[in-house]
């Protein structure tokens, strides 16, 4: 049996395993909800969780998949991930969650075989796709970061204006001073 053969028969385990690991990261009250709503508009965290989970795994298989799909798929995931209330080490930390269950599952049977050069370059595309995923969560943050100084900017011009209708102000109002 080749490796892409051996991820294909274990793809239904290790994914759900994955996907449980990732809901793991959110509060046990949110954790319900994510496992039990289908719908996408109702639970799009859970759909971009099970989309990308299949994704994952089948790059980290070697299965021929277009790259463009794996990286749509891990962005939607890591921009998620990127505006929820985790430490970058949470929110990127489960894309490495999938190696000790690699490891758990498959190694044993790469080993018995004598494959172990063939798990390995496995773990080496994990650790490409946990790369990109860096890359595009620094891109999110920043995103957010200069859209935060954008609203801070725009709240900021709107005090100034309305402090410069309010008489007496020192901001240049009706009978007050121009700074």
């Amino acid at each position: 049996m080749n490796t892409v053969e051996v991820f294909r028969e274990h793809r239904k385990t290790i994914v759900a395993q994955w996907i449980e690991a990732v809901f793991g990261t959110y509060p046990l009250d949110t954790t319900g909800f994510l496992r039990t709503k289908e719908d996408p508009f109702c639970n799009p965290v859970g759909e971009i969780t099970t989309t990308v989970a299949g994704h994952l795994y089948d790059a980290v298989a070697g299965e021929h998949i277009l790259e463009e799909r794996v990286r749509e798929a891990l962005e939607r995931f890591v921009k998620l991930r990127s505006v929820q209330d985790f430490p970058p080490s949470r929110g990127l930390g489960v894309v490495y969650v999938l190696k000790p269950l690699l490891r758990a599952t498959l190694l044993p049977l790469f080993e018995a075989e004598g494959r172990t050069a063939d798990y390995l370059e496995a773990e080496s595309r994990l650790d490409t796709l946990a790369l990109m995923a860096f890359d595009m969560y620094i891109a999110s943050r920043e995103v957010l970061a200069e859209q935060r100084i954008a609203e801070i900017r725009n709240q900021h011009a709107q005090l100034v204006r309305w402090a410069r209708t309010v008489e007496g102000s020192p901001v240049g109002g009706p009978g007050g001073s121009k700074l």
